[in-house]
């Protein structure tokens, strides 16, 4: 299989969702997850969760955050599978140099 930015549990980057600018943004956490929060939830949701310090957010962060990590092991499994680890390597290292600039609110 080839490897490529595309799949968004491959996307690195963070959020604050405290930011003020999430109070109305109807997106979920990261388009294109399958988590359960992405799913069901939005931004705009879980920044109320956090600005209201209610312990659900920790908890709805923490299943976005597992199944982020569960992808990028299981592209790294492949990767060694496919002897393709430099290639992967290389699409992280590009992408951490890109930085958060795909978190713009309503994406």
């Amino acid at each position: 299989s080839e490897i490529s930015g595309a799949d968004p549990e491959m996307t690195p980057f963070e959020i604050s969702l405290k930011d003020k600018r999430y109070q109305e943004d109807f997106g979920p956490l990261l388009e294109g997850c399958t988590c359960y929060c992405c799913q069901r939830h939005t931004r705009a949701y879980v920044h109320h969760l956090l600005v209201t310090n209610e312990l659900l957010a920790g908890v709805l962060l923490m299943m976005h955050n597992f199944q982020h990590y569960f992808s990028f092991f299981a592209a790294i499994r492949d990767a060694l599978r496919d002897n393709k680890l430099k290639q992967l390597k290389e699409l992280i290292c590009r992408q951490a140099l890109q930085g958060p600039a795909s978190a713009k609110p309503g994406q």
